[in-house]
């Protein structure tokens, strides 16, 4: 399978690319933080074709996320958002936009109102020719509803192994949704924070994991969503994590064979 990888803090994209490349990374997808920053897209394009990186997919913008399930013009204007991560997605030639699933109980959140929201994102991505991969993060009802709503085969599932066992432990997603992933968000974390660790330096079962991966007859991209944090600045370089990125993913690869 095709590896991919980002690594949204303490290594940026110039200094990501060519060490990703060198060591056998086929492309990246990019953060939140970038998917309305027109500017800083063009940017991450050029240094995406000098380095021969695929885009595999956008991360939509998170702040705001949580109000597409509640009255008001907040969630209205979130929707407007996630309409210009689409058309920045056609723009720049990422191929999907990974959205999270995450109501805020507090808000009195309604399934009823998130749901004409995203309709209208749905259709407009089909429109795009950009598809949508609506991520786990800490509410599994609202994830498979939603999945179970949406059964455009332009619409998928984004597993995220972090969230899943530091948010919904117990909880395991590819049993049941499995034969709707389009694509991964692979790191470690204790089970308690959502770390972003190298795999196998935590506590998530990866031979469970890549398990049930092999069991839904995956066979897309496996991609790393990492964290070059303080815990790792102390023990390595930045060139060093990216190399042991790589082989932890290899490992994973291998395991599903």
């Amino acid at each position: 399978m095709k590896k991919y990888i980002d690594v949204f803090f303490g290594i940026t994209y110039d200094e990501l690319f060519p060490m990703a490349k060198k060591e056998g990374f086929d492309g990246f997808f990019s953060g939140e933080i970038f998917a309305n920053e027109v500017e800083k897209l063009e940017k991450i394009e050029l240094l995406a074709r000098e380095n021969k990186m695929e885009w595999e997919t956008s991360h939509s913008t998170i702040p705001g996320s949580q109000t597409i399930w509640s009255k008001g013009k907040a969630g209205d204007e979130y929707c407007r958002t996630l309409l210009a991560n689409i058309d920045n997605c056609k723009r720049f030639g990422a191929p999907l936009l990974v959205v999270h699933v995450s109501p805020d109980f507090s808000k009195e959140p309604s399934f009823d109102i998130g749901i004409g929201r995203l309709a209208t994102i749905v259709e407009y991505a089909k429109e795009k020719g950009v598809k949508i991969a609506f991520e786990n993060i800490d509410s599994e009802e609202y994830l498979l509803a939603v999945l179970d709503y949406f059964k455009d085969p332009h619409v998928g599932f984004c597993y995220d192994c972090g969230h899943e066992a530091c948010h919904t432990p117990g909880v395991r997603y590819l049993p049941r949704l499995g034969k709707r992933l389009f694509c991964t968000h692979l790191h470690d974390n204790d089970g308690k924070y959502d770390q972003h660790f190298l795999p196998f330096d935590g506590s998530i079962d990866f031979e469970l994991m890549c398990s049930e991966l092999k069991a839904c007859g995956y066979n897309k991209n496996l991609t790393l969503e990492l964290c070059y944090s303080d815990v790792y600045k102390k023990k390595c370089t930045k060139e060093e994590f990216v190399r042991e990125a790589f082989l932890r993913l290899k490992k994973m690869d291998d395991m599903m064979k």
